[in-house]
Parts: C-alpha cells; sequence; structure tokens
C-alpha cells in the first residue's frame, strides 16, 4: 500500500464531464474509490473490494478499463460474493463474449451510487469522464478497448480507446468530480512485461495525464503485495489464476486501516 495526502498545485482537467458536482448538497468529505486498468487482474480488485465493502463505503466509483467493469457493478449494487462470481464465470470474465457480457452487465441495471467511467478520446489523445446515466455498454467496451486487443469504439462520431492507456489508475477524474477522500485499487502498477515497459512507459512520459493531488485531498493507494502474472495471464482466464488474484486482494486489503488512512 502506498498512501500519499497532497501537493499544492491544482489537478489539471480532464476533458469536462457532465453531471451534478459530488460536492452539491454535502457538507462533508467525498469518498471516492477509483479502480485501476487491468484486464483480468481486475480480479484482484474484486477480491480487495471484498475486504474493503465492511468499512468504506464511498460516495462516488470512478473506474478505468477493467476497472470500469467491476466499479459499474459495484455502483449497480453487486455484492462483493456476485462479483467475485462474475469474475469465476468464464463465460463474462473471458474476452470472447466481452460485448455481450457487457451487455449483460448493464442489462436492467442503472448505478446506485454516484459513477463515471474514464474514456480516452482516440484522436486528441485526452481523457474523456462519462458519468451516471450517460454511461452505456458502449462507454464500459470504450473504456476496455485496448489497442491491438480489442475493437475501438465510436460513440457520438468520435472513436475511443482504453480508458487506462494514458494513465492506468485515474484518481485525477475522482478529483476533477470532487472527491476529496480517495481509496484506490491499483491492479496494474507495474507493465507485466519486459518487452513493452519501456514503450509503455516512453509513451506514458509523452502523452500520458498526470496531474499532482491537490491540496486537502487525501489519497490510499492500495497495490498487490506480489507480482499477479505475466502479459499472457492478463488476457487469458484460467480459473486457477483467478480465484488465486480474489484469494490475494483479499489478503492484500483486509489488514488496511481505511479511516486511519483518510485522516488529513
Amino acid at each position: 500500500m502506498t498512501d500519499h495526502k497532497h501537493t499544492d498545485d491544482q489537478a489539471s482537467s480532464a476533458e469536462p464531464s457532465r453531471g451534478p458536482d459530488s460536492r452539491e448538497g454535502r457538507a462533508g468529505p467525498v469518498r471516492a474509490l477509483v479502480l485501476s486498468g487491468g484486464a483480468l487482474f481486475g480480479a484482484w480488485q474484486a477480491g480487495a473490494w471484498a475486504a474493503l465493502a465492511p468499512v468504506f463505503q464511498p460516495d462516488l466509483i470512478v473506474g478505468a478499463s477493467a476497472g470500469s467493469l467491476n466499479g459499474y457493478a459495484i455502483a449497480c449494487g453487486a455484492s462483493p460474493q456476485k462479483l467475485r462470481e462474475l469474475w469465476l464465470s468464464e463465460d463474462v470474465a473471458s474476452l470472447h463474449r466481452f460485448e455481450a457480457s457487457l451487455r449483460t452487465l448493464t442489462a436492467g441495471r442503472r448505478p446506485q451510487v454516484d459513477y463515471a467511467v474514464v474514456v480516452t478520446d482516440l484522436l486528441r489523445l485526452k481523457p474523456r469522464i462519462f458519468r451516471g446515466d450517460e454511461v452505456t455498454w458502449r462507454h464500459l467496451a470504450a473504456s476496455c478497448a485496448v489497442p491491438l486487443v480489442l475493437p475501438q469504439v465510436r460513440i457520438d462520431g468520435r472513436y475511443y480507446t482504453d480508458g487506462g492507456l494514458l494513465n492506468p489508475l485515474p484518481v485525477y477524474a475522482a478529483v476533477e468530480l470532487g472527491a476529496t477522500e480517495i481509496v484506490a485499487l491499483h491492479a496494474l502498477p507495474e507493465i507485466p512485461s519486459v518487452v513493452l515497459k519501456p514503450f509503455v512507459l516512453g509513451f506514458r512520459a509523452v502523452f500520458g495525464f498526470h496531474p499532482p493531488l491537490p491540496a486537502g485531498v487525501s489519497l490510499t493507494v492500495i497495490e498487490p503485495s506480489r507480482r499477479l502474472g505475466s502479459l499472457r495471464d492478463t488476457l487469458r482466464w484460467k480459473r486457477e489464476n483467478v480465484e488465486r488474484w480474489l484469494d490475494q486482494g483479499f489478503e492484500d486489503a483486509k489488514n488496511i486501516s481505511i479511516m486511519n488512512c483518510l485522516k488529513p
């Protein structure tokens, strides 16, 4: 776990989001859960959430890439056990029936908690935040659209790609939406490929979106305590891997004192 309090600079804005500010009508802090990208490593987040859910109730949930799917399910009221079952179902969690799975996830379900998904504008290489009732299965598909792995998604005449492309952990989006106390589950703190790592880091050094955390915002980042697997593992569903990631996520998060971490 890494724990950051704040820096002195103000965060730069992502593409303007719509919907009411999460701070409206609130006198106290706005607590946010932020979920990173990570493809099938998203199962680790589901395990971590099972440990956090009894002690941390977010006012806002923000997700990018695989984290957008976990975030949507949590925002719609899925229990930790239900989330675990979804990851353990090959029909739901594998890439073979990805569009059908997204349609199933969103059919008849709307977020009960303020929810936002981050995508990347492919032409402008800028992050874009979609929020609340405007989020459809297509926005989730766009957020998960890893280049060369899944199709890029066209929405309202613009093409969007992987929401974790410029920054895998969209803390900035939660800040943009008014969060003051943030718990982030980072399933992909390291690129799981020696070959791809320098290219990804170089790309993000040039095009990445990494605004500093503003003063007055607390951030707790929980990461895997040990390596989850290879790049191949992120794309090929195996039940034994998913079970291991779920269990590891729970272990990594269960002893975190969230309330102490969020104290200014």
